[in-house]
């Protein structure tokens, strides 16, 4: 017995050695460097101009967030990925080219007595350029191609006007909050749809393609009222299968207006930006909420929480000088 309990006491202070050796140390003070990469290159003229424009748009960023600009701690590398799919480019709401603006926190660190680099999915904060399925709750995804129903997406509470040219978004839980970044000189980017338009082009749909779920939801049309017909609509129904309702219940349903697009400008101008924004930080009602977490962060992974430090300087009433409007 005693010798199995000595063995056992040497297999526990053998993990212990080994776990301590290995624990990971950021090394928050070491100088990184700055780089950008635009991956859209070999797509040709087009994708070349907007890799310059983004371009702009990184070095801004790099140059005018403190952390960003101090280089503290780690790598600082932002990558532009392109999106390529023809079916988004002949979308009527669409316009230009959209792309993704990827700022990877590559940190530095001790492991195992060995300095290295945090690479394969760091810490990053991310850009969406002229991306009309981001900035929102979320396409709906019903419908086909040709149906009306594929325009529309949910939107989440808009809280306020920060700045002309930028709206912040937010869900009651905080945990979705979003930026969108816009010329206020254009018309609306996005319009409120009534439940009538949505109704009929479901009926239309199902009709073609799913009779079963037509004959459950034609009821249910037909109960609504002309004034809740004629209401803006909202994404939620009791019966959890029509989700339309015109009494502003569940999350206001939009659809993007192709009038916003300047298409005296070139597609490869930068017309819309939108990116996750907290205005007290992840899941935080108040600033003191916020204190407290970052604390909480910096004690439980050993560097700062970087993203939301991004998010707390931001100069957020230049940002829409990042819009292209000539």
């Amino acid at each position: 017995m005693k010798r199995l309990k000595y063995w056992f006491l040497v297999f526990v202070f053998g993990i212990s050695v080994k776990m301590a050796f290995s624990q990971t140390v950021y090394l928050t003070e070491k100088q990184g460097a700055y780089s950008y990469y635009n991956n859209t290159k070999s797509k040709g003229n087009d994708y070349i101009t907007f890799g310059t424009n983004v371009k702009t748009l990184s070095d801004y960023f790099h140059q005018n967030t403190p952390v960003m600009k101090a280089n503290k701690g780690f790598d600082l590398s932002a990558l532009l990925t392109g999106y390529w799919d023809d079916e988004y480019k002949t979308c009527k709401w669409n316009y230009g080219l959209r792309g993704e603006l990827n700022f990877d926190f590559q940190l530095f660190l001790k492991e195992n007595g060995k300095e290295g680099k945090w690479t394969v999915e760091p810490p990053h904060w991310q850009i969406d350029i002229n991306n009309t399925e981001t900035g929102h709750g979320g396409m709906l995804n019903e419908g086909n191609e040709s149906s009306f129903l594929k325009e529309l997406f949910a939107v989440f509470p808009r809280v306020k006007e920060i700045a002309p040219g930028v709206n912040y978004y937010d869900c009651e839980h905080r945990t979705c909050g979003s930026l969108v970044v816009f010329n206020p000189d254009r018309p609306l980017f996005w319009l409120p749809v009534t439940v009538r338009e949505i109704a009929e082009a479901k009926l239309k749909y199902y009709n073609e393609n799913e009779k079963m779920l037509y004959d459950f939801i034609k009821p249910l049309v037909d109960k609504m009222s002309e004034a809740e017909l004629n209401a803006s609509a909202f994404n939620q129904s009791n019966d959890g299968i029509l989700k339309l309702n015109g009494k502003g219940e569940g999350l206001q349903i939009m659809r993007f207006n192709p009038d916003y697009w300047d298409k005296s400008l070139p597609p490869s101008a930068v017309q819309l930006l939108t990116f996750i924004y907290y205005e007290n930080g992840y899941a935080c009602l108040n600033k003191e909420d916020q204190e407290k977490v970052n604390n909480e962060y910096v004690q439980n992974n050993g560097h700062p929480n970087y993203i939301q430090e991004v998010s707390n300087s931001l100069k957020i009433n230049e940002l829409n000088k990042l819009i292209q409007k000539k």
